[in-house]
């Protein structure tokens, strides 16, 4: 069964505001992987982002809008 490791980060510009989990881990082929992103927000007011997810072969990049 094929895998690929991964890195799963925000841009450097996006808020401290974000997190995600796992930030690195193994994509097994033809498994599903759970990422799970959380929105803590320092004040009031829409904080954009952008999720970063990354293999050897691939760039995925996710715009992330929070609201409060």
């Amino acid at each position: 069964m094929g895998f690929a490791d991964f890195r799963a980060a925000f841009t450097p510009d996006t808020p401290m505001d974000w997190s995600i989990e796992p930030n690195e881990g193994s994509l097994m082929q033809k498994e599903d992987t759970t990422f799970v992103v959380k929105f803590r927000p320092q004040g009031p007011g829409d904080v954009y982002g952008y999720l970063v997810i990354e293999t050897e072969d691939f760039k995925k990049t996710y715009q992330v809008i929070g609201s409060t």
